[in-house]
């Protein structure tokens, strides 16, 4: 399982595959030969093929981090650019005083919200 912005950890190879396990990750198990494991310094070497699986599953986790990251800048421009433009938009005109003093529903008569002036009706009326 993920925790909650996982993209925006130091070290993305946990969340591919990867070996030796960390406490609580969900084995995967696979069997093979036991002359087909090396043994080097930190432990079991793993063979190629299954090196080579895991280093893809990290790549692809790296790869999928990436896109959270640009995705997570994209949308920050994006509400950044809609405060600036809304900070620009010309203040919204008043309502004439005549509408703002007796707004109702043609329909149910009561008291209507300005923003519903045009349709004269309130929206399941």
């Amino acid at each position: 399982m993920r925790a909650h912005q996982w993209w925006q950890a130091s070290d993305l190879s946990v969340f591919g595959l990867h070996h030796p396990p960390c406490a609580l990750d969900k084995l995967e198990r696979v069997t093979m030969l036991l002359a087909a494991l090396g043994l080097g310094p930190g432990g079991a070497v793993l063979p190629e093929d299954l090196r080579k699986r895991v280093l893809e599953s990290q790549e692809e986790a790296q790869e999928e981090a990436k896109q959270r990251r640009d995705g997570e800048a994209r949308y920050a421009r994006a509400a950044h650019e809609a405060r600036d433009q809304a900070a620009r938009a010309p203040a919204p005109l008043p309502l004439p005083p005549v509408l703002a003093a007796g707004l109702r529903c043609e329909v149910c008569r009561r008291p209507l919200d300005p923003l519903l002036v045009k349709n004269r009706r309130h929206l399941l009326c």
